[in-house]
């Protein structure tokens, strides 16, 4: 399989001279140069047969549509992006390639496919001709499909067949739904109005009622069963229980996690690999995908405790000692989120949830943040409108609401934090964002807005 790599259009005076001096030395013969980054680039100019039956191309792609999109290589299943592209005539760097690769093409963030609007067909490039450089145009016309059941991927009949739909089944109907409509006649499911709803999916059970916050938080800071892990009040209503603020709980138990568990985390880290984090944004389809969008709040990296990792023994001895202490079962928990913040990363103020939440899961009603390690300087959590810091220590839990007591409904605007920048060191930490609602089955439903 080739690796695609975008090369840059600038040229430096040491590469000018050193095509000159290939010129020459070829006496007026034909001198072939490699494309940057290209290792597997070699010169033939003494056989130009070979020269023209040489697979390599050079591609771009010119964006006349009004959407801006992501350019996927076709690998014979679901595709691996390789570019994005602006809107409206928007032409980036080269992508290095050979003929016969096709690529296709999406709106950017999700996977809802750009189509011909005379045709209702997606649109693909095939690599081909003898040209060693080709330019491929999306059109003005370019558009979203009018067919509202249908499939993305010509391997989603296979997909299919093998019990995907059933298995997978909120990802599959959204990009395999003329499939998953043959084969389990859940073409219907592809209006998430239809398909996300509490009493649909059994997630009608809500975590807190009126008084459960503040009974958990006082349990936590009272009794007996919850001293082995160190707790310390930082802010309580009241300031009760030791606390020296005023205003919504906040909590630390400073022996939480062991050094086992969290080699463990890190480890599950590897996984799925650390990227730069991304936040959701608008939903932008009737099936009821979020576009995915690059961070500008937050430069850390992060990495999502999914299958290998999530069945991890030290990882699940955390999530079950989670559930113990909040008596809240993990079909509420979002996955863990692994996060590395190098020197100068930060993640700006924000909040866990939001004024008016509309999903199917409810509001993130609490957050259990492990530190995984010491940080030499900086990186502290600051809840910015409380006059409240919390320094990252290894093992350490810090716990906060992100709705009120007396209506766990509502968010409360006052638990509003950021990641202040690491000054020197690395920062290690994961989170658990725990919902009012059921969230996994939600989420495998496709209904969280996430179909990554």
């Amino acid at each position: 399989l080739c690796s695609f790599r975008t090369t840059s259009m600038n040229v430096s005076p040491s590469f000018l001279l050193l095509s000159l001096l290939l010129l020459f030395s070829t006496l007026g013969g034909v001198a072939q140069t490699c494309a940057n980054g290209d290792d597997t680039c070699a010169t033939n100019e003494d056989n130009p047969k070979q020269q023209a039956a040489d697979p390599r191309r050079i591609i771009t792609i010119d964006n006349l549509s009004k959407y801006r999109a992501d350019i996927h290589y076709d690998d014979g299943r679901f595709g691996k992006i390789v570019q994005t592209v602006p809107s409206k005539g928007g032409s980036p760097n080269p992508i290095n390639t050979f003929v016969g690769h096709r690529f296709f093409v999406t709106m950017h963030g999700v996977r809802e496919g750009l189509v011909d609007p005379t045709t209702d067909e997606q649109i693909f490039f095939t690599v081909g001709g003898d040209e060693l450089n080709d330019k491929f145009i999306i059109p003005k016309e370019a558009t979203t499909s009018k067919t509202r059941c249908k499939d993305r991927y010509p391997v989603c009949k296979k997909e299919a067949a093998r019990g995907e739909c059933t298995n997978n089944p909120g990802w599959m109907i959204v990009n395999c739904c003329q499939s998953c409509e043959e084969k389990e006649g859940y073409g219907h499911l592809i209006d998430s109005e239809v398909r996300c709803t509490r009493e649909r999916l059994n997630a009608t059970k809500a975590a807190f009622d009126v008084g459960s916050l503040d009974d958990l938080f006082t349990r936590w800071a009272t009794e007996e069963a919850f001293v082995q892990y160190e707790p310390n009040v930082i802010s309580s209503p009241g300031k009760t229980h030791g606390a020296e603020h005023d205003g919504p709980w906040i909590l630390t138990f400073d022996s939480f996690v062991d050094d086992e568990e969290i080699e463990a985390l890190l480890k599950g880290a590897e996984y799925g690999g650390f990227e730069r984090s991304t936040d959701q944004g608008n939903i932008i389809a009737s099936s009821g995908e979020k576009e995915k969008v690059v961070s500008t709040s937050r430069t850390s990296s992060n990495a999502w405790c999914r299958r290998e990792c999530e069945i991890m023994p030290g990882v699940k001895r955390v999530s079950n000692r989670i559930e113990e202490i909040t008596g809240i079962p993990q079909g509420n928990y979002e996955s863990f989120q692994i996060l590395k913040y190098e020197v100068g990363e930060f993640y700006r103020r924000h909040h866990d949830s939001s004024g008016k939440n509309k999903n199917m899961s409810g509001h993130r009603i609490l957050t259990v943040f492990l530190y995984l390690n010491d940080v030499e300087e900086g990186g502290e959590t600051a809840f910015t409108d409380l006059g409240i810091s919390v320094k990252p220590k290894k093992g350490r839990a810090l716990i906060w609401p992100s709705v009120l007591n007396d209506d766990p409904d509502s968010w409360d605007s006052r638990t509003y934090h950021e990641a202040r920048a690491v000054v020197k060191g690395t920062k290690y930490a994961a989170n658990h964002w725990i919902h009012q609602y059921d969230f996994r089955n939600a989420n495998v439903w496709g209904c969280s807005g996430s179909f990554a």
